[in-house]
């Protein structure tokens, strides 16, 4: 399985406060795991939208996708946090393997 075929990356820059997730409903019915790249985002700005990452992780949950987040700061424990777009990748397709057992 390729999972970046299925992976939707987005990134997030410091004004990620305009980011709406609804944006995400209209996307490819193929892509069942995001990955959302926060890696130039301050740690101020991450705490206040944590609430909104927690929300859509419950969701892509519900339809046994993946939700990574690549930060240098782990904000949360709710979320799983890596510090590089690979590591996110590998993430995924462990939890695709996991799934499948």
């Amino acid at each position: 399985m390729n999972i970046q075929e299925k992976t939707l990356v987005f990134k997030l820059t410091e004004d990620g406060s305009a980011f709406d997730f609804k944006d995400l409903n209209n996307i490819d019915a193929g892509v069942k795991f995001f990955i959302a790249d926060v890696s130039l985002v301050s740690l101020e700005v991450l705490r206040n939208i944590k609430n909104k990452f927690v929300t859509f992780d419950k969701t892509i949950s519900k339809i046994k996708g993946s939700f990574v987040i690549v930060s240098k700061f782990s904000f949360t424990e709710e979320l799983k946090i890596v510090p590089t777009l690979q590591e996110a990748y590998d993430y995924i397709e462990m939890e695709e393997m996991e799934r499948q057992l």
